[in-house]
């Protein structure tokens, strides 16, 4: 099981890291054709698309995953899964996106906060339903331990999505930086579609060629009360999600509203939003590739090895100690050379400054990350649940009371600290778990 782990930890985050690698040369393509304020738009739209993800996605393929991961050897089990998670968590997206399409201005205007967003929302909407789909076929591929379609999958997203983009702006002449913001936006559905018919070929061949083996009906007893399983699993994890996922939302709308406050003028304020979320953390986040591959993978891992009360202590521990260190080495990194990447990258000085800032950052968010996929496999969702929403009420708290007075740099402090909190109580937990069950 710990070969498979890290062969498949390997196969994402190569994957991972190729695709961040695009992914950053596209960040500073569109940091290039977007002012600051409308790429601040650009990002004020992604709380609203993790929002109706959590809705119709998160809490279904994490279920997948770990229903598939504990019945892997039945083929026809598994296809029936999927059966019920795909039209579950289609019909749910159908819904959002008709949704979000036809409130757009009532969300842009009095949620939001902008009035500019309601075209790039739209948009996004019609990425809802596709994403339903790849979601739950990737879900039963990390079920199952084999990561290579969902690699080749979120490569072939980025890749799609970035050359929809490229092309488009080529015939953008007049700069009109609203039309390619919008045009960023289609990009996510076009990448997303590109993706999902990618997945759903992928695992027709792979039931198809099941069949032909005659695996089909090896070990065919079918359980009973799959669509109830599959609710019971996904409806506590959706609620978790959605819960962080608002608060989450708040925080990103919170950011450009307390920076009004501070004294900055709208336009300045949605600029500085922009810088942070969209230049200086997509490089703290860049090594963090390994973390979230190796946490995609833990759960189904843990959950299969605390059944079989084998080898949980071993796989964390050498897991743990490894994001710590990867923790380090990027915040020796970042501090050192965070202001020369902002100036070389991105030819501003606040980028730079917010990278070295947020280089602390890594350390704690790395452990976090990996502790929290193992609480998770153990089936204590509900502690990682109750940690994340400590950390958030803290960080929103922080960001009403510090941001008005201090500026960016008071969101910054708040994020910082309530990291360390996170951290700090969901080793205790983990530390308190592991005692439990040896």
């Amino acid at each position: 099981m710990f070969k498979t782990l890290i062969k498949g930890t390997f196969i994402l985050t190569i994957t991972g890291l190729i695709t961040k690698v695009i992914g950053f040369i596209y960040k500073i393509y569109l940091s290039n054709i977007l002012d600051a304020g409308t790429l601040g738009i650009y990002q004020l739209v992604f709380p609203v698309f993790s929002i109706c993800f959590t809705l119709f996605a998160a809490g279904i393929q994490t279920s997948v995953s770990q229903m598939v991961a504990s019945g892997k050897n039945n083929i026809r089990y598994i296809k029936r899964i999927m059966l019920y998670a795909v039209s579950l968590s289609f019909c749910i997206a159908v819904v959002l996106s008709c949704l979000i399409y036809f409130a757009s201005d009532i969300i842009s205007i009095n949620i939001l906060g902008e009035a500019g967003c309601a075209p790039a929302l739209r948009m996004l909407s019609f990425a809802f339903p596709v994403c339903a789909v790849s979601s739950c076929i990737n879900g039963c591929y990390y079920g199952m331990h084999k990561t290579s379609v969902p690699a080749v999958s979120q490569l072939l997203e980025e890749i799609s999505r970035v050359a929809f983009v490229y092309i488009i702006a080529q015939s953008i002449s007049d700069g009109n930086v609203m039309l390619m913001c919008i045009t960023a936006v289609t990009g996510i559905a076009v990448g997303e579609s590109c993706s999902m018919i990618y997945s759903v070929i992928m695992i027709l061949i792979y039931f198809r060629r099941l069949k032909k083996a005659g695996l089909e009906y090896v070990n065919a007893d079918m359980p009973a009360g799959i669509m109830s399983s599959l609710l019971k699993l996904s409806i506590p994890l959706t609620a978790n999600r959605l819960f962080v996922a608002l608060l989450h939302g708040m925080e990103s709308v919170l950011i450009p509203a307390m920076l009004k406050r501070y004294g900055m003028e709208p336009e300045k304020a949605l600029g500085v939003y922009g810088v942070l979320t969209g230049m200086a953390m997509p490089f703290i986040l860049f090594p963090s590739t390994i973390t979230n591959s190796l946490s995609v993978l833990l759960l189904p891992a843990i959950s299969e090895a605390n059944t079989q009360k084998r080898g949980i202590k071993t796989i964390s521990s050498v897991c743990i100690v490894s994001s710590t260190i990867l923790g380090i080495m990027s915040t020796i990194l970042f501090f050192f050379f965070g202001g020369d990447i902002g100036s070389f990258v991105f030819k501003n000085q606040a980028v730079g400054l917010f990278i070295e800032i947020l280089a602390f950052l890594c350390p704690f968010m790395f452990a976090a990350t990996t502790l929290t996929s193992i609480i998770n496999g153990l089936g204590y969702t509900h502690i990682t649940f109750f940690i994340t929403i400590i950390g958030l009420t803290v960080r929103i708290l922080l960001t009403i009371k510090l941001v008005p007075v201090q500026g960016i740099s008071g969101y910054l402090i708040g994020l910082l600290l309530s990291q360390l909190m996170v951290t700090a109580m969901s080793y205790c937990y983990y530390k308190r778990l592991l005692r439990k069950i040896s």
